[in-house]
Order: C-alpha cells, then structure tokens, then sequence
C-alpha cells in the first residue's frame, strides 16, 4: 500500500513541480556514483599499499566529509558545464533517453552558469580547507572532463583523456589518504594498482560517449578481462571482485548487443564498486541511498522515467 502511494497518488506530481527540486536535480546528483566511488578508491589504495586495510570504518571525519562534499559539488559542476555546452553546441547526450534537460526547459541557462560558479567557488573552497594539494588536480580533473567531452568523434583521443581523468580521480583519493610523493616505489605501487580501475572507467565511458558496436563491445570487455587479472595478481579484493562481478554484463552485450546489455555494462558495474567499497566504506551507505531514491521518487514524477533504475527489462524507461 505504501509503495502504490508514493508510485500512484497524484500529491507527489505537486511536490516535485516546487522549483527546489529542478535545481537540486539539475546538478545531476545520482551522476556522482562514479567519480566519488574512484576517488574513495584512491584513498582505499592507499591504505591497502600500506598494509594499514581496515573494514568497517565507520569514524565520521569531518575533514573528509567537507573534502567529498567540496569534490561533489565541483563534479556537479562539471555535469551543468557539460549540459550548458550540449544545449549551445546542439549535441545530443548519447544517454539521452534516461532522462529530460532541465536546463534550457526547467532552468535558464544564464540562472545555471550563476549557480555553477557558486558551486564552483564553494566546491574548490572546501577542497583548499581540506586537501590544499588537491587543488591542482581536481582542477585538473575539472578542465579535462570539459575538454574531452567535446570529443565525441575521436575514439583514441577521448579513452587516453579520459583515462588520465580516472588516474587524477584516484591520485586526489590516494593524496588525501597519504603522501604518495614521498617514494618514487609509492607512485610505481599506485600506476600497478589504480590500471584495473582506471580500465573499469574507460570501459564504462567507451559505452556511454560513442555508438555501440562489436569493436567497441569488444575493447570494453577486453579492458574488463585485462582489468580482473590484474587485480587477481595485486591480491586487490575490491578490484578484483568487482571486475570478475561486473564481466558477465560485458559478456552479454558483447555477444547479444541489445540495448538493454547497453545500459546493464553501464550501471551495474558502477553499482558493483560502490556496494563492494561499502565493506571498506560502511557510512557511504547513507548518501547514496537517498540521492538513488530521491532521484527515483523525482524522475518518475516529474518525467515519469525510471531513472535511476537497476531492473533493466525490455521497457526500461
């Protein structure tokens, strides 16, 4: 019966139509899965390199929890950016069908250039307060993102780009948790165990920024198998366990191809890696459970989509 009400009644029309939830949501919160879930990856690297693993933290850091929120609110950032420049430039998202624009529709683009160099400002400013050596790179992670998503059209270009976005995602984790400068065996150590991340990473965004065919089903599923085996032998049991999880989904789409293997290769994996740091990570728990729900409850009555949404069937909006 609750469940028909919050699916059913017509009130929550009403309550999504208030404009605090087009501007909560034009932020793209439930986008920060992946690069959040990369940049605890860092931190968790670099605790597993210095033997100092631990399960279950679950310590609330107030230095690390305004770290995440400033790195938050500047990859929203990003996402507006890049919607600003799609509506510009009329490039069409490949993922359009997941969800509406709300920029341009719900939001004027001048209102959301305002609101992204707020965010902007406030985001960079808890980094400096937190992490100053991080300025640096998650600017850099910042101008780069915007750089390579203009690249829709070259393959090779967009997957080197990108994958030194994962590599400074996971660097601004491990030099938050640890000084990786100090040794120059300390940065061999982080290349070995940031490559099946960073091949997890390409893989997803070789899904999402071009058209899918063998060749490109093919190299995402191969970087996955490369991937897994070398975080088998880095005896990484996140790495490793997420990958070896994640490979039957790029198996499907790889010898079935339907659109419906699309969107599991993209979503379950990036699922998989946040539910698997949750053993490291307990209390991320918490804020991805309500931005997935919230961001269900918002989408469905104000789009009527499901998004975000892990049952994936033949009508998966």
């Amino acid at each position: 019966m609750i469940k028909k009400f919050i699916r059913d009644h017509k009130v929550h029309k009403d309550i999504v139509a208030f404009s605090f939830f087009d501007y909560i949501f034009f932020c793209k919160p439930a986008y920060l899965f992946g690069p959040i879930a990369m940049v605890l990856v860092g931190m968790y690297l670099a605790n597993f390199a210095n033997g100092e693993l631990v399960l279950g933290v679950s310590a609330i850091n107030i230095n690390t929890l305004l770290f995440t929120l400033g790195l938050s609110l500047v990859f929203c950032c990003i996402f507006i950016k890049n919607e600003i420049l799609s509506l510009s430039e009329n490039v069409e998202s490949r993922f359009g069908f997941i969800e509406k624009s709300i920029i341009g529709d719900k939001i004027s683009i001048k209102t959301a250039e305002i609101i992204h160099n707020v965010l902007l400002g406030l985001g960079f400013g808890f980094i400096v307060g937190t992490s100053w050596i991080n300025i640096f790179i998650v600017a850099a992670i910042y101008f780069s993102w915007l750089y390579v998503s203009s690249c829709h059209d070259d393959f090779y270009k967009s997957i080197v780009l990108f994958s030194l976005v994962a590599f400074c995602l996971l660097l601004s984790g491990w030099l938050y948790a640890d000084n990786l400068f100090s040794n120059y065996l300390k940065l061999i150590l982080f290349i070995l165990l940031s490559i099946p991340y960073v091949f997890l990473f390409s893989s997803t965004i070789i899904l999402i920024q071009f058209r899918i065919n063998k060749t490109n089903s093919f190299i995402a599923t191969f970087l996955i198998m490369i991937g897994f085996v070398i975080a088998y032998y880095n005896n990484d049991p996140v790495g490793a366990t997420t990958l070896s999880v994640s490979l039957p989904f790029y198996f499907f789409l790889l010898f079935r191809g339907a659109e419906r293997d699309l969107i599991r290769a993209v979503r379950y994996p990036i699922f998989l890696l946040n539910f698997f740091l949750f053993t490291v990570y307990p209390l991320l728990m918490i804020p991805l459970t309500i931005i997935f729900y919230l961001s269900k409850y918002y989408y469905w009555h104000r789009f009527n989509i499901h998004f975000p949404a892990l049952a994936i069937n033949d009508d998966y909006n």
